[in-house]
């Protein structure tokens, strides 16, 4: 089943505190040495995007030919707008660099109503300031016949203004191409394969983007996932939907021939596929030196990974290497099984310490100073 597969998956790729004094500042001479050799005398637009807008010479020469204004009093009036909201200078001028007609707008009339349209969610100062210079289209978008619907059809998904607004942050896209045309088929195909409310809205939340795939190019991973046997009611299902999305044909590909190479049975690697999605997301040269390190410094076999592929997804450098330090002495002494190094590996920090560090180190006094050793030696 898994070689079948193999061969016909298609895989989708898919405060500053200065920040008033640096916009509104009288332009200076200094700033117009910048401008390029090609403009012997600025314009008003150019030199005001320069000195009062933060954009570079040539960044302020590309904007000034979609502006026509002599004057300051409209851009100041929306600078000063901005500034009140507390964005930043960079999240002003990365926004003004992609939409400088924003500058010509009415800050009353056009941007206050969308701005405390986002305010009334909780998305605020550099939050807000970083969602709106990422997508400016949201300020030319309109309120009554684009933002509120698609707000509105995340409400029907999701019950509280925190998960609206981590989908907005992670996604900002969604307000603009209007979701309940592209995540809503997505949604309700998951509903009807049976996956659990409780995942579509995790699903929703934590992987916007992969939702806004186009319905028909995501159920060809949604098909080969569930032909691996995978259950739909299960957190690994919607886990292995963002793997196979996110991937192209040839990256899958490689990441099988690398299990392969490493001495992983087709069952083997589809098992740890089952186990922990994620391990397939995880680059060539990480998975290598992951095994690696177990197969030299820890004695195991190859495929023992197989069984454990939350192990691909820990860092080698900041726990792998200084956790197995300690834990090579405990199995040395008998004071641990192997199976207790999964445990070990997955613990935070402070649980660690109590149950391998202090529960130990009268029997053992050396390894704190081993365990720090390794720490701060892979810190140089």
């Amino acid at each position: 089943m898994f070689r079948f597969l193999h061969r016909n998956v298609l895989l989708f790729r898919t405060k500053d505190s200065t920040n008033n004094a640096y916009f509104l500042q009288n332009p200076s001479p200094k700033s117009f040495s910048k401008v390029p050799n090609n403009i012997n005398q600025p314009s008003f637009a150019v030199s005001y995007l320069m000195n009062s807008c933060g954009l570079s010479p040539e960044a302020a020469l590309v904007a000034s030919k979609k502006l026509h204004f002599q004057t300051s009093l409209k851009p100041d009036s929306v600078l000063s707008f901005f500034n009140s909201l507390d964005f930043t200078k960079t999240h002003i001028t990365k926004l003004i660099t992609k939409t400088p007609c924003v500058l010509l707008a009415d800050p009353n009339k056009t941007l206050k109503p969308k701005i405390e349209f986002f305010h009334g969610m909780g998305l605020v100062g550099p939050d807000l300031g970083k969602v709106i210079s990422s997508y400016p289209k949201l300020l030319c978008s309109s309120l009554e016949n684009r933002l509120i619907p698609s707000i509105d059809f995340l409400r029907t998904y999701l019950h509280t203004n925190n998960d609206i607004v981590l989908v907005i942050r992670r996604a900002t896209r969604v307000l603009l191409l209007k979701p309940q045309n592209q995540m809503g088929p997505n949604i309700l195909m998951l509903i009807n394969l049976g996956v659990p409310e409780s995942n579509v809205l995790k699903f929703i939340v934590s992987q916007p983007n992969v939702l806004m795939i186009k319905p028909d190019r995501l159920s060809n991973p949604v098909e080969m996932i569930k032909g691996m046997g995978f259950d739909t009611k299960s957190s690994a299902f919607i886990y292995a939907i963002c793997t196979m999305s996110g991937m192209t044909k040839s990256s899958w590909e490689g990441k099988l021939e690398v299990y392969r190479s490493l001495g992983w049975s087709e069952d083997e690697i589809l098992s740890a596929f089952r186990l922990q999605p994620y391990c397939m997301m995880k680059s060539v040269k990480k998975i290598r030196k992951v095994v690696d390190f177990f197969v030299n410094e820890m004695g195991w076999k190859s495929s023992d990974l197989s069984k454990s592929p939350n192990i691909l997804l820990l860092s080698l450098e900041k726990r792998i290497v200084p956790r197995c330090s300690v834990l090579r002495i405990l199995l040395s002494n008998d004071l641990i099984k192997k199976k207790s190094i999964n445990t070990a590996l997955s613990l935070t920090e402070e649980d660690f310490l109590k149950r391998f560090m202090t529960k130990y180190q009268e029997k053992v006094p050396e390894i704190l100073e081993v365990y720090q050793g390794a720490l701060n030696l892979l810190s140089v």
